[in-house]
């Protein structure tokens, strides 16, 4: 339906946090992730049947998927590592799952999700009586199968099967699994319950250009598919059930030019450095990890790939992807970038970005098996993962191509890593294969990297500073929970010190440092980087503009000596209220108020 249609239902709004520029309206698509809660949804007797529908082909997905994943771990693992998923498959023919399932929508006149959760309680309850200890303990089994479910309910075939031309993605929390189940070519914005500014949905919001609105608390609940939406991310107001006189009030812009996987070949910018005032280049480099992405590389001027995100090829393969899937992606991304060269980020997968069912859930994921850890402790997945760079690295296009170790906490993490490196290029040259060099870097995001930076400088060819990640973990602040987004301050004077102390230890062993967080997508803070030495920055491709624009507006040494004034601040107030006022004062064209930081006001926390 068009959303300038009367509507008869009552107007809803919510406040959140805008993420990403831009106004749009649609339908909406509510997705469900299987992060959070389940709610319940009254249908009507012409939706059941459709509903009914939906939890078949999840069941069949799921099923599929389980088929995979038996498949894969009997060649990987062996067959006593498999057995476990026939239990699982056959539990998707379970009476007291699948048919008490079909039988609860129909009576009840609710949502799949909503009814897989009551019936699934039910069983828990009687599994939980049964006295026989190895029974009891198959609860872990049906819970890891009801998972599954809800999470094939808001799946890639239900996203193509009602995505529409102005579809408004509703959802609790936008996982990486979902977002790359998408066609953007036909999504209007972005509006979720959770997340924060440097969450994966922002991300890929910003770099695209999608509206995005996030911090909504229980819009999931209450939208339905198909119901009219307004988002302003400006203002972060999202308005549902809009009557016509509010529709009128927004300037709400048209379908947006479809996104294509192809790179762009006309209107592109020169990939150059940028110069400050006084002479200062500064490497403008993009990151990608969706080929939707990749047409905004070229077409904006970036200086190679920065960081390519390597893990939403799991996404996009339930699962791991094959040797050959990679190699093949990775020599795309090497053509992508150019002469400038591409890096390549190691699987950064568990914790929140992982988005496999697979995965044993986990007390404190943030600080749990993730990144670099999962590798190691997954050797196989390391070493196919490894192959695949050093294939795609002797491809012949004479292209640099860097591989970095996520979340390194320790040397031996590099150590061990480069012994599997050097292991498998011997095992490529033995084959007849081709083994192309590499050059290895740690991304510096946790305390121990930063406090050990100088000796980790002797270990690698480069480090990325991932500014994300270092704010969450200096300040032990989970950057995609809106109840403690304000305390996540990437001024804050200890991740200053840090980023200072890292890329110093950078220049005294003479190896490049890239700082590739969203920090280095705006132009404040781009600013504070410049002046704490940083000469390589990688961003959302759509950012480079307006930070070039900056960097051509300044002096280096006045960026200097602005951040060296924030290195003596005590507190992030202060050195934001700094930024806040130096830039305004001194650049008024170039940073207008709505682009500097704003005060949190914690005092009223």
């Amino acid at each position: 339906m068009s959303t300038r249609e009367s509507n008869t239902k009552a107007e809803e709004r919510w406040r959140g946090l805008g993420v990403s520029d831009g106004v749009a309206a649609g339908q909406v698509l509510r997705i469900h992730t299987g992060a959070r809660s389940v709610y319940r949804a009254t249908l009507t007797e012409i939706e059941i049947e459709r509903e009914l529908q939906r939890f078949r082909e999840a069941v069949e997905s799921s099923r599929k998927q389980l088929e995979e994943i038996k498949e894969r771990t009997g060649k990987e693992l062996g067959a006593k590592h498999a057995y476990i998923f026939d239990a699982h498959l056959l539990m998707l023919d379970d009476r007291s799952l699948i048919q008490a399932t079909e039988t609860y929508i129909r009576q009840e006149h609710t949502n799949a999700e909503w009814a897989v959760r009551v019936v699934t309680d039910r069983l828990l309850v009687a599994y939980a009586q049964i006295k026989d200890d190895y029974l009891r303990e198959r609860s872990a089994d049906v819970e890891d199968v009801v998972r599954r479910i809800l999470t094939a309910l808001g799946g890639e075939s239900f996203l193509k099967r009602h995505l529409t031309e102005d579809s408004v993605i509703v959802a609790e929390e936008l996982l990486p699994s979902a977002i790359a189940e998408l066609d953007f070519a036909h999504v209007r914005a972005f509006a979720s319950d959770a997340g924060g500014w440097t969450s994966h949905a922002a991300i890929i919001a910003r770099g695209l250009g999608i509206p995005a609105v996030v911090g909504l608390r229980d819009l999931h609940r209450r939208a339905r598919t198909g119901d009219s939406i307004v988002v302003d991310a400006g203002t972060g107001l999202v308005v549902l059930h809009p009557s016509p006189a509010t529709f009128k009030q927004f300037d709400v812009r048209e379908a947006r030019p479809a996104l294509s996987n192809g790179a762009i070949t006309t209107g592109e910018t020169e990939a150059q450095p940028a110069r400050t005032l006084d002479g200062v280049e500064i490497a403008l480099r993009a990151n990608v990890e969706l080929r939707a992405e990749y047409e905004g590389v070229r077409h904006y001027g970036a200086q190679g790939i920065g960081l390519y995100r390597s893990e939403f090829l799991w996404s996009l393969h339930n699962g791991i992807p094959s040797e050959d899937d990679q190699v093949k992606a990775y020599t795309e991304v090497v053509a992508l970038a150019g002469a400038a060269g591409a890096t390549i980020r190691l699987f950064d997968l568990g914790g929140d970005k992982a988005g496999l069912a697979e995965t044993d859930a986990e007390r404190n994921p943030a600080l749990g098996l993730r990144a670099i850890r999962f590798c190691l402790q997954h050797e196989e997945v390391l070493r196919r993962q490894i192959r695949a760079c050093l294939r795609a690295a002797g491809t012949g296009m004479s292209v640099p191509l860097k591989v970095v170790l996520p979340m390194v906490s320790d040397i031996t993490d590099v150590r061990r890593a480069r012994r599997i490196i050097n292991e498998e290029c011997e095992r490529l040259k033995a084959e007849g294969a081709t083994c192309g060099e590499v050059k290895i870097g740690a991304m510096i995001e946790v305390p121990s990297a930063v406090l050990t930076a100088h000796a980790l400088a002797r270990e690698v060819d480069f480090f990325s500073l991932g500014t994300n990640d270092l704010v969450q973990y200096m300040l032990a602040v989970d950057r995609g929970n809106d109840d403690v987004a304000a305390w996540f301050r990437s001024l804050h004077p200890a991740v200053l010190r840090s980023i200072d102390y890292t890329l110093t230890a950078a220049r005294a062993a003479a190896i490049p440092a890239v700082v590739c967080g969203e920090m280095a997508s705006s132009p404040a803070y781009a600013f504070v980087l410049i002046g704490l030495g940083a000469r390589d920055l990688s961003m959302t491709a759509a950012a480079i503009p307006r930070v070039r624009r900056m960097i051509s507006g300044i002096h280096a040494e006045r960026a200097r000596q602005i951040a060296a004034e924030c290195l003596q601040c005590e507190t992030a107030d202060d050195s934001e209220e700094l930024v806040r006022t130096r830039l305004g004062e001194e650049w008024p064209q170039l940073f207008p108020p709505e682009t500097l930081p704003t005060a949190k006001e914690m005092d009223r926390i």
